[in-house]
């Protein structure tokens, strides 16, 4: 079984001082977020599941699946919850050469935010 860290590593924050590495909330808050969809039959349910219980979230999407399941993608923004950017085909950040990197993530900012005004959100 493969173990992960909690919380990223003082090191690795001091290589990237100038992203958000967390968030201080004045009240009591849950920040739900979800990865690698939108997929069609997950998706949904989800948003369901949250409307039950009016809590928004934030959905790191994969721009391959955005374009697969556009109607699913504007369910989520239509229900009022965040977009972000999980690559354009899920490529591992650690694994990969930078500039194949950034080629991928740019991909996947077309299909997530097409309205380039819009925050972006990476993961």
């Amino acid at each position: 079984m493969k173990t992960y860290t909690p919380k990223t590593p003082g090191p690795v924050k001091k290589l990237w001082p100038g992203l958000v590495w967390s968030v201080t909330a004045k009240n009591k808050e849950l920040f739900l977020t979800f990865d690698d969809g939108p997929h069609p039959e997950i998706t949904p349910w989800i948003i369901e599941l949250l409307a039950k219980f009016k809590a928004k979230a934030t959905f790191f999407c994969v721009g391959e699946n955005v374009k697969k399941y556009p109607d699913v993608f504007s369910g989520i923004l239509k229900n009022g919850h965040c977009a972000g950017n999980h690559t354009y085909n899920h490529l591992n950040g650690w694994k990969n050469h930078t500039a194949g990197y950034i080629e991928n993530v740019l991909k996947a900012e077309k299909y997530i935010y097409p309205d380039k005004k819009k925050l972006k959100l990476l993961r």
